[in-house]
């Protein structure tokens, strides 16, 4: 198939990954690709170079931000997205893909979904944003194409707005996020941008509390949090790593006894927990969002949302969990063909309607 898949921008699509989004989007069109679709990836243009990339701003959004005013400015960013969006639309009017996926936060693909000559597939990877709802409410999801969510209680939170939502859950590279050491360190781990909505202040006081040292992964993205409320609760055995390469983290997940999730939001999916699995480290979080979805408990135990003292006991309660039995269920449950082959799917299926 001729496969369109309609980015984000307010990141390149590159590695180090900003977040999950970029990289579901990144190994999403090199896996079709791979698979003998000719693909289009709709982006920034700082993406990676080896994406089949056609730029649609020069580069991403929040850096072209970050030039021009030294700082993010969230209006700057809606207008240099609309404007990009709205072209980009135009002349997909004129195209002849098989398939328009999109994975856009923007509500202006939505607005000219049914001027592409074929149906557009939106999968939804964030909560309601409001300009999305707005556009949702305006236009009727049943103008706007097929919508396609990446769990169940993600699409109970669109279901004001949208009827009929396939459930696809994310994936991840198992070949990549794979064990690559047998031996286990008596260690905890949280990786992941930093910020208060990921609490890792929670991550860990309860590592501490199941008398583990803790190994902190990710970009700070909340200098002020980080400085206030991660690291004074670092104590001697613990270490704040930075920004690692996936070779370097798949490493450092291998080793860990545990991996700590601890979302202060309801996340939709959360690719952090497909990735330790696969490395063999089970899962102790938060009973938030996508989690008690997808975490079982032979690979992970789950504490009530902020409950340090009850995450703490799921931590101990880990240390008993398989490696060997948290790989399988990661490659029989968010593997990489599991995943493509629903979408492919789901393009032939969306094809046939509009061929009928």
């Amino acid at each position: 198939m001729k496969i369109g898949i309609i980015g984000h921008l307010k990141f390149p699509i590159a590695k180090p990954f900003a977040g999950g989004l970029e990289c579901f989007t990144h190994q999403l069109a090199m896996n079709l690709q791979a698979r003998g679709h000719s693909v289009t990836l709709f982006a920034a243009g700082d993406s990676d170079p080896m994406l089949p990339v056609e730029a649609v701003v020069p580069r991403s959004t929040i850096a072209e931000s970050q030039r021009r005013l030294g700082r993010v400015d969230t209006e700057l960013v809606e207008a240099l997205e609309d404007e990009a969006y709205a072209k980009l639309m135009v002349n997909l009017a004129a195209s002849d893909y098989d398939i328009v996926h999109n994975h856009s936060l923007s509500p202006i693909p939505l607005r000219f979904a049914a001027t592409v000559p074929v149906e557009m597939v939106t999968t939804l990877h964030a909560p309601p944003l409001p300009r999305m709802v707005h556009e949702l409410r305006d236009r009727g999801s049943q103008r706007c194409g097929r919508f396609v969510n990446i769990s169940a209680a993600n699409a109970n939170a669109w279901s004001n707005v949208i009827d009929d939502q396939a459930i696809i859950h994310n994936s991840v590279d198992t070949d990549h996020w794979k064990i690559c050491t047998t031996s286990k360190t008596k260690r905890a781990i949280w990786f992941g941008r930093i910020l208060a909505d990921k609490g890792t202040h929670y991550a860990v006081d309860a590592a501490h509390q199941a008398g583990l040292s803790i190994d902190i992964v990710g970009p700070i993205s909340d200098q002020k949090y980080f400085d206030q409320q991660v690291e004074p609760r670092l104590k001697r055995g613990d270490q704040y790593l930075g920004h690692r390469t996936h070779d370097e983290l798949c490493e450092l997940l291998s080793r860990s006894a545990v991996a700590l999730v601890t979302p202060c939001w309801d996340e939709p999916f959360g690719l952090v927990v497909a990735e330790a699995l696969a490395c063999g480290t089970p899962v102790a979080g938060f009973a938030r969002g996508a989690l008690p979805e997808i975490v079982s408990p032979h690979v992970g135990q789950l504490a009530p949302p902020g409950d340090v003292r009850q995450l703490a006991e799921a931590v101990t309660r880990c240390l008993q969990l398989n490696s060997n039995v948290c790989r399988r269920y990661a490659q029989e449950n968010f593997g990489m063909s599991r995943m493509l082959r629903r979408y492919e799917q789901l393009y032939n299926t969306a094809r046939t309607k509009v061929a009928a």
